[in-house]
Formats: structure tokens, C-alpha cells, sequence
């Protein structure tokens, strides 16, 4: 006994460390002499900038330390936006960063008109200063199906011309693009050798996309990117916008009804259900406010949060808007000029965006499956899968006739679940914190009248537990077979929310036609040949393979990125299939 107690209060000092750190606003108060300066900037890559409908833009997304020019190491959250000439938000996009850098891609659909559009990125951080400088670039969107407007119509314009020196390669002494072929047929095996040296190593991307004469925007290169250094500097105590320094930040407060004063230290907790869950609990500041730094996975969209008190119904918890920034300064481009001579391009290039999209199914890209999370409680918990045992209509049946580590009690008209331990009292713990699918049931009552029937197993630890700020007398979690439980309980305390997730990484689809008969009769009109968002430079030579589509013409090979070192990087090689 005397050991337990020693390891329950050397777990329970390791807590408090946890609950300071979880408090957010709280915790950097503490810090008050720390002084910061706007210490990242975003640029962003892409696949093109002049898109029509029905295609997808790709995205490659850098967050850069403009002190050092080299990746920023404070966000792990990006945000990405596409902006119209109303400045509206049209499309965003949450992106996960690792070594500053990530990436995300956009379907254009038929709903956008023609016109100018603006690709806008930037983290909260950036936001946290007034005057931050967020990420913009200018994009076409071009709408086939729609009648274009007469101020983008040129009519003085007679030849057909592509622009911007895009047939010409561009060279860089730190890295080097050779195909081992300047001129493919269709469905031919293309394979790029990549030479490099230490110096390179860095984080990059590559295109291979056809060239026409649809106008583009050559001036967003990370060659042409500059950092702006603020010398603004904030104090953390004057700190509104924290930085997602662990992941993606939510944050709110916690309101009480009858006391407006009595909002500290009040438990909040975090689900997100389901087979693979997320479980968490904080507790409020002076102020009422909390923050949860929420996990890649799970990435499901649906969060409920709950106060976790005795007198949770004199609580309210409200949500923090997602702070935004300040588009009043931007402006867009000119109107771009299309020309009677561009009207095939544009509907042969439709054409086979619509072929591509009908074969969707048989093209689409792979979504990369993050690893599997495990229970906070995994590797200390005893499971019963009921299918192992006879099966009972009811769950006090189930508790009383099976899982002997359970009892129920019934108090004032409340029935409620408890651990039985034979060798300690755990009740002087508190009660146990009772989950279904990893949601907190507060109110056991409801679990009495769920088909038993619906649970696969019981995980279940009947020892004192403590996680985050709270201790517990055990833990419980009832596991369905479907993972869709659907909690009665309500009220202010209780908030169910979706809000958007990081876009999980990708491996883009590229065909196969090593063996002749392959896909051989699955109409191929790629006019994007191979986007690898990351290229591994490990080696002083690396080789990159796709093949060739049916689509004959020029296409360039574009690698671009930032070295380790903080160097930009272009190059750019142009190959044609016939």
C-alpha cells in the first residue's frame, strides 16, 4: 500500500506538470520576461497557376524562419485559402507540418466562375502580429461550361503563343534534372535522374505538367521569395493567438451561469469517438479559458466537448472563433485576355478533364493511412470481449454475471458504475471515468437501456488512475460493434462541434503500363504526368520514374523547393510526347 501511494503521488506530480502545460494563456503568463518576433513566413508552390474546371491544383506549402531563411520550427498547422474578387473564401485547407513543410491539394469545380482568383497561406502565429505579411498568390480559373465574360475577352489578339519562356529549361548549380530522353511516345516509361550533392539536401517538389497557351503567372518561384524580418516585438503576456507548437490548437471557455467569478480550475473534457478515439481533460485558467492540442489521429471532424463537474449544468462552454486574416489589403491582378484562338485549347483540355474525372474511380489517388492510435490506457487495461462469454439482454446483467470487476449502485432514482478492487478502496479516488467508443458518459443512466447486444468488448482498469488533472478510481470503456454510439446527454455543458481537419498526405495516382496489356483499355488524358509533393534528395543521385498519357505536346519537369540551408531552389527541363 505504502508503495502505491508513493507511485500515485509521483504520478500525480507529473500530472500538475501536464495540467500547467495544457492551460494555454495560463501557463505562458508565466513566462512574461520571454520576448517574440514574427518568426515564420509562408510560400507556397504549385503544380500551375492557371487551372480550368474539373482540375485539381496542387499545393506545396514551406513555413520559413525569415531570421534564418531556413524552416520555421514553431507551427505544425497551416492554413491554405482561395480567395475571389469578393474576398470571399471559395476553398481552405488545413495542412499538417513536419520539418516546416507540407502539402494539400484542391478539386476546381464547376460552381467557380472565370475569373481571378487568390491562393492565400499562413499560420495562426503569423496572425498573432498585426501587420503580418500572410502568403498570396494570383490564380486563373477557367470555366468552359460558362459563357466568358467580355473583359476577358481579347479580340485583337491573332496568334497563339506560349508565353513567360515556358519551353525554356532553367538551370541551378545545386541541382540537376536529366531525362533520359528529350522525345516519348504515349504510355512510354519516362525516367528522370535528379543529381545533387550534400549541400541540396532540403525539401522539394516535382511536376511534370503540359505546357500551352493558356496565360500563367511566372512570378511566384521560390527563387523570387524574400523573408521580411519584423523587428516588432510582443511580449507573451500580451499574447492572444498561441502557436500550434504541438498540432492543431482548440481553445474556448467555460462560463458560469450564477457566478460569473467561479470559472477557474474547472475540468473540461475532450472526445472524439469512434474505433480509433481521442480522450482528453484540462482544466480552465483564472480567465475560464482552455486549450487542447488535438492528435492527427483520429482526424475525424466530430468533436464533443463537456465540463466535467458535479454541477456541470451551471456551466456553458463557448468556442473560440478561428481567428482570420486580414484580407482588406489585398488586391488582384488585372483582367487576364483569352483570345478566339485559345477556344479549341480550352475545349479539347476540358474534354479530357471530363474523360479523366468519369474514370475517377479507377484513377484516384491513395490516402496515406496514419498509424493506428492506441488507448491512453493500452497495455495496462483487462478486456472482456463479450461473444466470449454468454451473452446477457441487459448491461446490470452483464456487469453482474460477467465482468466481475463491476457493480452498479442506485442513488436518488441514479443508477451508476463502479470498479471493485479486493485489495484497496477505490472509491476514495473518485468515481471511475466511463467511456463508450472512447465518449464520456457522465450520466450512467443512459447505458441501461442500450442493446447489449451492440458491445463487442469492455476494457477496463480497476485501479486508481490519473490522467491529465483528474484522478480516478478506474477506467471503463464499453466498445460497440460499430463504433456509432449516440449519447443522450445535453445542455450547456455540453457542446458537440465539427470543425475542419489537416488534409491527410497523399500518394498521387500514376499509371502502370510496364506490361502492354495494362490498363491498356482505359482512356489515358493526363495533362498532369506526376506531382510528388516530397522528393528524397538523400542521395547525390536519385531517380524518379512515371509514363507518358496520350497527350501529346510539351511538358515541363519543374523541381522546386528550399534547401536545408535555407537556399531557394527552381529547376526546370522540358520534354515533348508524341
Amino acid at each position: 500500500m505504502d508503495r502505491l501511494k508513493i507511485i500515485f503521488a509521483f504520478v500525480l506530480f507529473i500530472a500538475n506538470l501536464n495540467q500547467a502545460f495544457s492551460q494555454g494563456n495560463s501557463t505562458l503568463n508565466a513566462t512574461a520576461k520571454i520576448t517574440m518576433t514574427s518568426e515564420e513566413q509562408v510560400f507556397i508552390h504549385t503544380n500551375t497557376t492557371t487551372l480550368l474546371t474539373g482540375e485539381t491544383l496542387h499545393c506545396k506549402l514551406h513555413c520559413i524562419d525569415p531570421f534564418t531563411g531556413k524552416a520555421s520550427a514553431i507551427s505544425k498547422i497551416a492554413y491554405i485559402e482561395l480567395i475571389d474578387t469578393n474576398k470571399n473564401t471559395v476553398l481552405s485547407q488545413k495542412i499538417s507540418l513536419k520539418n516546416g513543410a507540407g502539402q494539400t491539394d484542391f478539386f476546381i469545380s464547376a460552381a467557380l466562375k472565370t475569373g481571378n482568383f487568390k491562393l492565400i497561406g499562413y499560420t495562426q502565429w503569423m496572425l498573432s502580429e498585426p501587420k503580418a505579411e500572410i502568403f498570396q498568390m494570383d490564380l486563373i480559373i477557367i470555366n468552359p461550361f460558362l459563357a466568358l465574360p467580355e473583359n476577358n475577352i481579347d479580340k485583337n489578339i491573332d496568334q497563339i503563343d506560349i508565353s513567360n519562356g515556358q519551353r525554356e529549361a532553367v538551370k541551378n548549380n545545386l541541382i540537376a534534372l536529366e531525362p533520359d530522353k528529350k522525345l516519348y511516345s504515349g504510355r512510354e516509361k519516362a525516367t528522370i535522374k535528379i543529381k545533387s550533392n550534400a549541400i541540396a539536401r532540403g525539401n522539394y517538389s516535382i511536376s511534370v505538367r503540359k505546357v500551352d497557351a493558356l496565360p500563367l503567372n511566372q512570378n511566384f518561384r521560390t527563387t523570387t521569395f524574400t523573408p521580411v524580418v519584423s523587428e516588432n516585438q510582443r511580449s507573451r503576456n500580451s499574447l492572444k493567438i498561441l502557436p500550434e507548437l504541438r498540432g492543431e490548437l482548440l481553445s474556448g471557455s467555460v462560463v458560469n451561469k450564477s457566478n460569473e467569478k467561479n470559472v477557474a480550475n474547472i475540468a473540461v473534457a475532450l472526445s472524439i469517438s469512434g474505433k480509433s478515439f481521442a480522450f482528453k481533460i484540462v482544466k480552465t485558467n483564472a480567465s475560464g479559458k482552455f486549450t487542447f492540442v488535438l492528435d492527427d489521429n483520429p482526424d475525424a471532424s466530430e468533436i464533443v466537448l463537456q465540463v466535467m463537474e458535479e454541477d456541470r449544468n451551471n456551466y456553458v462552454i463557448a468556442i473560440d472563433p478561428a481567428k482570420k486574416p486580414d484580407l482588406s489589403k489585398i488586391s488582384f491582378s488585372s483582367e487576364f485576355q483569352l483570345n478566339s484562338n485559345l477556344k479549341n485549347i480550352i475545349e479539347q483540355r476540358s474534354v479530357y478533364n471530363q474523360v479523366e474525372n468519369a474514370y475517377y474511380d479507377r484513377k484516384k489517388d491513395s490516402i496515406t493511412i496514419l498509424p493506428k492510435k492506441t488507448a491512453f490506457y493500452n497495455s495496462v487495461q483487462k478486456t472482456y470481449a463479450l461473444d466470449d462469454y454468454t451473452r446477457f439482454p441487459t448491461l446490470q446483467e452483464s456487469i453482474t454475471e460477467v465482468i466481475l470487476e463491476l457493480y452498479t449502485k442506485t442513488s436518488k432514482g441514479k443508477r451508476s458504475i463502479h470498479v471493485r478492487n479486493t485489495t484497496l478502496d477505490p472509491e476514495i479516488y473518485g468515481p471511475p471515468v466511463i467511456l463508450v467508443d472512447g465518449l464520456l458518459i457522465q450520466d450512467n443512466n443512459e447505458l441501461y437501456d442500450y442493446n447489449t447486444e451492440n458491445i463487442d468488448k469492455v476494457d477496463l482498469i480497476n485501479e486508481p488512475y490519473i490522467y491529465g488533472p483528474k484522478t480516478f478510481s478506474g477506467v471503463v470503456n464499453f466498445i460497440t460493434k460499430n463504433n456509432d454510439y449516440e449519447t443522450k446527454a445535453s445542455g450547456d455543458y455540453f457542446k458537440k462541434l465539427n470543425i475542419q481537419r489537416p488534409t491527410p498526405e497523399k500518394l498521387y495516382f500514376s499509371p502502370d503500363y510496364s506490361s502492354s496489356h495494362q490498363n491498356s483499355r482505359i482512356p489515358d488524358y493526363r495533362q498532369q504526368l506526376l506531382w510528388m509533393p516530397s522528393v528524397d534528395l538523400s542521395y547525390d543521385e536519385q531517380y524518379v520514374s512515371f509514363f507518358t498519357s496520350d497527350v501529346s505536346g510539351k511538358f515541363e519537369i519543374v523541381l522546386e523547393g528550399f534547401s536545408e540551408m535555407g537556399s531557394p531552389v527552381f529547376v526546370k527541363e522540358i520534354i515533348e510526347v508524341k
